[in-house]
């Protein structure tokens, strides 16, 4: 030390003026290249935040219509879900609000609609009333008067519903709004609790800073953050959520720049449009604008007092202050909130006691879509790529087939049964405690359009993003024993003619085939008889007299029909794939049915309607014709035996259920080993698919009856408002006869 002093003391003082000068420039200079990059990279930032467009997925529910029947439950349940709030007294009611009045033995409901937010749907705001007739537990629609009009409709459309958004590249429940859109209110409760002396200070506030460092010493942990409304932007913009000094440090150097650069207004709309508010499913809830939908189901514009300050009061904890989850730790810190906004002199005292008063009024969280994402998985796959591209810079509006009611109604019943079966049977308990997961995947189609209406492709995508329903190749079983009938009703050179009542053999056989093999199949009722009709053989599903009747009809037309009908995936010609012994996708199988169901006319199965710009102009539709898949006289005659599944057959429980089975039709399925249950049922107009099973090599060991027929069931007595009631239409070329079964 000694020898460096001496060095020091030879130096002469005018060189040592002149190397601090120098440390002294470095030091600008690196302060300058470092200023100048944090401002590079918050103007960008920025930037991208203001430019940045926000594409919507939207789906719409079918208009109502004339002769409609619902529960008053199930009519409800989906103007709930569609965003409308029910209201007492009808002489008050606002936008989006309904009430119902009764007059006598007539029941009405009133109903107003607002504009419809989205280009490329022309709605007018718009008041209805609709009349119904009582018929049981439901109410049928008889009259819908309109304002619009001033008269009387057949139908009357309600706003779609956005299901999604794509910001900045990906999937994620954001709508930035302008700050002048956002009430003072929501700016007021934000400033109050989280930031002060927000309007003061140049981007770090030294008193909220010291007091932290004190709690946090006090506690020997991180405790407070002490962070402005600036720095948490930051945060959210460029750094991680970990606690640590030198994340602090960083914050506030950005802070610093980012107030010297950008207006405190700039810097308050960023902020409200990107702060974490929650999450659902995989979705993160970001900005004010998000939330009052998210939790409120409203527009930012028509939030309450209450409502802002609840919203401001989730920014600290998201899941500690959720107010669905937590709603005791939601009220206490909305009230603290409302506190710190009348001391700020932000409400008057008459305001505060009035805020603190309010319930929460949060909507129920299973009227939010929280597991769209199997679905939007298949939009996905239907977009053209040029389209993809211009999903963050153009604002488009995607219009889907998805019927948000039934979704819901969707998922709900999967999780419910799933949870039911691992309860009620042992063997499957035991396997959920060693951690394999029961799944089920499910499709809903509106066969006459081939639009995919619901769609889940297991039991949670937040826990499982593999979808079942488009990547689960599975063997469908028994769900292709039709196409062996339907082969032998179009086979001409039968003789007699195959019909229903054609006796068949059930005695076992041996089948011989290519390369010297052989094939033996087996029933699983051992007692099954010898001698029994088509119909029977179909009906109760049993394995060796529909092996016979393929072995006879020949393996040709059935892999020909297959593939006709939609089966896209390679079909081996072998005798055991009469029985469904190949893999494919339940999607394939919900494609192969709507062709049947449809009396042999196909669709390509969809779910994007069309896409529209921030203008209105369509940019993108597809185009599906419909096709002659399968013939129609053929496909009549297995429906009618299809018919009697639910009546008589493997699925009679449907029947027993109080299900009005007149015009249904279906199929169970299970594969060998029980390893996959199904079930395929419809109307001439829907069309619903249900798997269970298990992704690893795992055996259900339950049947399709009782796997998976109870979640069709309660789908479609939930479903009753969006199905006709008329039967399927006789092709020509059918004659019908009453005869003696003797």
């Amino acid at each position: 030390m000694k020898k460096l002093f001496g060095k020091l003391k030879k130096i002469s003082p005018k060189r040592l003026l002149l190397g601090a000068a120098l440390i002294l420039v470095l030091i600008i200079f690196s302060a300058a290249i470092t200023y100048s990059f944090i401002k590079q990279s918050i103007d960008e930032r920025f930037e991208q935040l203001f430019s940045t467009k926000t594409s919507q997925f939207v789906a719409s529910l079918p208009p109502f219509h004339l002769k409609q029947k619902f529960t008053k439950d199930q009519l409800e349940t989906l103007l709930a879900y569609s965003g409308y709030q029910f209201k007492k007294d009808s002489d008050e009611l606002l936008m989006n609000e309904y009430s119902w009045l009764s007059s006598g033995n007539e029941t009405q409901l009133i109903l107003l609609r607002d504009v419809s937010p989205y280009p490329g749907k022309l709605l007018p705001q718009s008041k209805a009333i609709f009349r119904f007739d009582a018929e049981g537990a439901f109410l049928v629609i008889r009259e819908i008067w309109e304002e619009t009009t001033q008269g009387n409709v057949e139908t009357f459309e309600l706003a779609p519903r956005r299901i999604s958004s794509y910001v900045a590249g990906r999937l994620r429940t954001q709508i930035p709004v302008a700050l002048s859109d956002i009430p003072v209110n929501m700016r007021h409760a934000v400033m109050a609790i989280e930031d002060i002396h927000f309007l003061t200070h140049g981007g770090v506030s030294l008193r909220s800073t010291l007091r932290a460092l004190y709690r946090d010493l006090r506690a020997r942990r991180f405790v407070e953050g002490g962070s402005t409304i600036t720095q948490q932007l930051m945060k959210n913009l460029f750094f991680s959520r970990e606690k640590a000094v030198s994340r602090k440090v960083k914050e506030a150097i950005y802070a610093f720049v980012t107030e010297s650069t950008h207006s405190k207004e700039a810097i308050l709309e960023a902020y409200l449009n990107e702060v974490y508010l929650g999450q659902w499913s995989t979705h993160e809830i970001h900005g004010v604008s998000e939330a009052a939908r998210f939790y409120f189901n409203r527009s930012i514009f028509d939030l309450t007092l209450s409502q802002s300050a609840t919203l401001a009061a989730i920014i600290q904890a998201p899941n500690n202050h959720d107010p669905r989850r937590h709603p005791e730790n939601s009220i206490k810190r909305r009230n603290l909130v409302l506190k710190k906004m009348l001391e700020a002199d932000f409400i008057l005292p008459d305001e505060y006691e009035l805020a603190v008063s309010e319930p929460l009024g949060v909507v129920p969280g299973d009227h939010n879509l929280q597991d769209t994402g199997y679905f939007m998985d298949l939009i996905f796959s239907e977009l053209p790529e040029d389209i993809k591209t211009r999903l963050d810079t153009e604002a488009l509006t995607l219009y889907t087939a998805l019927n948000p009611y039934l979704q819901l109604q969707a998922s709900n019943i999967l999780k419910d049964h799933l949870t039911r079966l691992q309860k009620d049977y042992a063997t499957l308990a035991k396997k959920a405690k060693k951690g394999l997961q029961l799944q089920s995947a499910f499709i809903s189609v509106d066969i006459p359009t081939g639009q995919v209406i619901a769609l889940q492709g297991g039991s949670s995508y937040q826990k499982t993003q593999f979808n079942r329903i488009l990547q689960g190749k599975r063997q469908p079983g028994s769900l292709f024993k039709p196409f062996v009938f339907l082969a032998a009703f179009d086979k001409a050179d039968f003789s007699p003619p195959f019909t229903a009542i054609t006796e068949l053999d059930g005695s076992p056989f041996e089948w011989a085939y290519e390369g010297g093999q052989t094939w033996s199949p087996r029933n699983y009722d051992k007692d099954s008889p010898e001698k029994m009709t088509a119909r029977e053989a179909l009906e109760n599903s049993i394995n060796i007299p529909t092996a016979r009747l393929a072995q006879i009809v020949g393996l040709d037309s059935i892999i020909d029909l297959l593939k006709r009908s939609g089966i896209q995936s390679p079909l081996p010609k072998i005798p055991s794939i009469s029985l469904g012994s190949v893999e494919v996708t339940p999607f394939e199988l919900a494609d192969s049915y709507s062709s049947l169901a449809h009396l042999g006319k196909g669709h390509k199965l969809h779910g994007l309607l069309k896409v529209v710009s921030q203008s209105g102009q369509t940019v993108f539709e597809p185009t599906f014709q419909e096709e002659d898949r399968l013939p129609a006289a053929a496909s009549y005659l297995t429906i009618q035996i299809l018919k009697g599944v639910l009546s008589q057959g493997t699925a009679k429980a449907a029947a027993l259920s109080g299900l009005p089975i007149q015009n249904m039709a279906g199929k169970t399925g299970t594969t060998n080993d029980y390893k996959d249950a199904w079930f395929v049922g419809f109307t001439p107009s829907l069309l619903t698919l249900v798997w269970v099973g298990y992704d690893e090599e795992e055996n259900v060991g339950l049947t399709g009856s009782a796997a998976a027929l109870p979640v069709w069931i309660d789908y479609m007595k939930r479903a009753t408002p969006f199905y006709y009631e008329e039967d399927f239409k006789i092709p020509d070329g059918i004659l019908e006869f009453r005869v003696n079964p003797k």
